[in-house]
């Protein structure tokens, strides 16, 4: 492991910009630690907030917050408004947000908005416009995998009823910004409400909706019609705090929504994308932040601690999510199983973890699809020792091969089956160190092991399409997180269901079956969702997380890397934000979640401003 040891000194050194690894301190403390700061009364509504985003660069980027190019997740919190707010921590709650109440009953959930809503435009916002919310979401969303029906009782008044009960009916509720003013979606809301009525079916084994054959085909004529629609995002009629005014290749500027029901204390709020890491690291060094919380390496987060030490405050951030490396289980050679439990088995994920970003917590490596912390919540640890264990293992890697009839040439390198060297693509996003960085000493490793390896970085705006694809055969990404609901039905769900995987197409309508080459047992994958969905008792949900648990171990389609904790940097001293505990993984309903729907949580609690 020679070289790879000399290539993580390396790329720490170019990143950093250190002239050399032991010209540092090793341990910088950070002097600021108050992030709740005392106001003379007299808050600055002048000063820009700057964060960070990640869209695709114009002219891509547009007004559809459904289109994969348009508002994504990263600014949809500045933009639009929720129902509700969530958050696990300190315990699982929901917040009124547009709600000014609600209460479930088993199955019926009564909601009724705030009086006086309007959209940026200064129309009102109405339960029509929730009503269209939820249609625009008709197979994307859960919602409506277990929604009977939507009734509208008044302007202010919504009820839904439910096949099930479900721990997680409110998290599938709430999860949606309302981002879709029936003035603009109402003409195809009216097809989408068509399927959700007419063209869906009960299933009667597992209890939930599936779309019929017909349904199916409507839904993809629907949404080709609606994603055809890219608005210019200065057209973009907003729920939340901000309006959109100007997009660059660089940066989007936010401008205060004159109609919102709440008067934030910052103005205007300017977003920028990172570009390239070292570009994204010079940014930092520039002091053109407020307050982000983009991935550093090591060595350029401790050269950031050194030069703002007087002035930084940071905390990190329980995101409930990981990194590691998905196979395309439709690519060969890595849809043979015993190719990739080598690859899992030859990578060593305790070297890894050294050059990822701080935060980042080793990840499982029986490759279960959890999350240690969720591990430790929501099964038994015990039940660990009987699963294969993926950690690092040369041996056992090469003894994985030879068992499918391959083996090393002269120089040490593998051959197929057919004595051919296989060439094995490592695709990953170019801006950001813990996927760079480890995938590219995840290709030397690798290669060192004697695999043909072709390591791939790509734009940001590039690789996520092309993981989502069917060309990719290895890829750094994020799955198999539950930071929306934390609970295993969204984890399994996030990586079960994912194209980046490669299983088949299902069919709309069917059922997802899957079978593991290594018990010969076949798997309901649908049924067993569900059924975790509806799990009211710990116990239940605990067997069938174990069932899954055993599936992902056994299939090996996800290495995971690095459970992640978010280090967030605030750089202004005049930024006053909720009460926290420096350098320490926070329990707070604040600091979780995505950074822009933190700070879109403050803005409405209050708790985010600049003092004078």
């Amino acid at each position: 492991m020679k070289k790879v040891k000399a290539l993580l000194i390396s790329m720490m050194m170019i990143l950093s910009g250190c002239a050399a690894s032991d010209d540092r301190d090793d341990v910088v403390v950070l002097e600021n630690t108050q992030f709740k700061l005392e106001s003379t009364g007299a808050i600055d509504k002048e000063k820009v907030l700057t964060t960070l985003i990640d869209i695709q660069p114009p002219p891509a980027f547009n007004g559809n917050p459904y289109d994969a190019a348009g508002i994504n997740w990263s600014i949809q919190p500045l933009v639009y408004d929720y129902l509700c707010e969530f958050s696990p921590f300190p315990e699982r709650m929901f917040k009124t947000s547009l709600l000014e109440s609600f209460k479930l009953d088993g199955t019926h959930l009564t909601m009724t908005l705030k009086e006086d809503l309007k959209w940026s435009d200064g129309s009102p916002l109405t339960a029509a416009d929730v009503m269209t919310n939820y249609y625009l979401n008709v197979g994307r969303s859960a919602f409506w995998t277990y929604a009977t029906e939507l009734k509208k009782i008044d302007d202010r008044t919504i009820e839904v009823d439910y096949v099930t009960e479900s721990p997680l009916l409110l998290n599938i509720t709430f999860a949606l910004p309302i981002m879709s003013p029936a003035s603009v979606y109402g003409e195809y809301a009216e097809a989408y409400k068509d399927i959700a009525l007419n063209y869906r079916e009960l299933n009667p084994e597992t209890g939930n909706y599936k779309f019929t054959a017909e349904g199916a085909a409507l839904l993809a004529d629907a949404n080709n019609k609606m994603l055809a629609y890219k608005p210019n995002i200065r057209d973009v009629i907003a729920s939340g705090p901000y309006i959109m005014t100007n997009a660059t290749t660089a940066e989007v500027i936010f401008e205060e929504n004159p109609h919102y029901r709440v008067d934030v204390a910052i103005d205007k709020i300017r977003g920028l994308r990172p570009g390239s890491a070292e570009a994204f690291a010079t940014s930092i060094l520039e002091g053109q932040y407020t307050i982000e919380n983009g991935g550093l390496s090591p060595d350029m987060s401790r050269q950031v601690d050194k030069r703002f030490r007087d002035t930084l405050r940071k905390i990190y951030v329980p995101e409930i999510s990981q990194i590691g490396y998905v196979f395309n289980e439709a690519k060969y050679p890595v849809n043979i199983p015993e190719v990739r439990k080598a690859i899992s088995m030859a990578t060593n994920r305790d070297i890894l973890i050294q050059i990822s970003e701080p935060g980042s917590f080793l990840s499982d490596q029986y490759n279960t699809g959890l999350t240690p912390s969720m591990i430790e919540t929501y099964a038994d640890p015990q039940f660990l020792s009987t699963l294969t264990d993926y950690s690092y293992n040369p041996a056992a890697a090469e003894a994985m091969l030879t068992s499918i009839g391959w083996s090393r040439d002269d120089k040490g390198k593998w051959i197929n089956e057919k004595g051919e060297h296989v060439e094995i693509e490592i695709a990953t996003i170019n801006s950001w160190p813990t996927f760079m960085l480890t995938a590219e000493a995840m290709s030397t490793m690798l290669s060192e092991f004697g695999f043909k390896i072709k390591y791939a970085p790509m734009e940001s705006g590039t690789v996520w399409t092309y993981l989502n694809g069917p060309n990719h055969t290895i890829g750094g990404v994020f799955l198999g997180g539950a930071g929306t609901y934390a609970h295993p039905w969204e984890a399994f769900s996030n990586i079960l269901n994912s194209p980046r995987i490669g299983l088949p197409e299902v069919p709309k309508g069917e059922d997802r079956i899957i079978f593991s080459p290594t018990t010969e047992k076949e798997y309901n994958v649908t049924k067993m969702l569900k059924e975790l969905f509806a799990a009211m008792t710990p116990e239940e949900t605990q067997a069938i997380t174990h069932e899954f648990m055993q599936l992902n171990n056994e299939l090996c389609l996800f290495m995971p890397l690095v459970e992640k904790a978010a280090p967030l940097r605030v750089y202004d001293v005049t930024l006053s934000l909720p009460e926290a505990v420096p350098n320490e993984v926070q329990k707070s309903f604040y600091y979780f979640g995505p950074l822009n729907l933190m700070i879109a949580k403050m803005l409405r609690g209050g708790e985010i401003f600049f003092v004078e």
